[in-house]
């Protein structure tokens, strides 16, 4: 099956903002949710502002989706540096 994926506005600035070699290697793994969302280091998100949510590893960031699985949609709400403010 294949996926569709959404950027959010706010996910893309953030996309903007990281080095350019960092920033293909995030790519690259957000272009591996056509394929399956799940693939690689990808853990749910635990809280109740979290429910539904996942966070993928991407080297040093972490890319956090939702799967929308009536459209087969993946929505990339944000891409954060891993740091000890990541999942407030």
């Amino acid at each position: 099956m294949t996926w569709i994926v959404h950027i959010h506005d706010g996910a893309a600035k953030q996309l903007r903002a990281i080095p350019p070699d960092r920033r293909q290697r995030v790519l690259d793994d957000i272009a591996v949710f056509q394929a399956d969302p799940f693939r690689g280091l990808v853990k749910p998100l635990k809280g109740r502002d979290h429910k539904g949510h996942y966070r993928k590893v991407s080297g040093r960031y972490r890319i956090i989706f939702k799967p929308v699985y009536s459209t087969s949609t993946v929505e990339v709400l944000a891409v954060l540096l891993r740091n000890e403010r990541t999942y407030r």
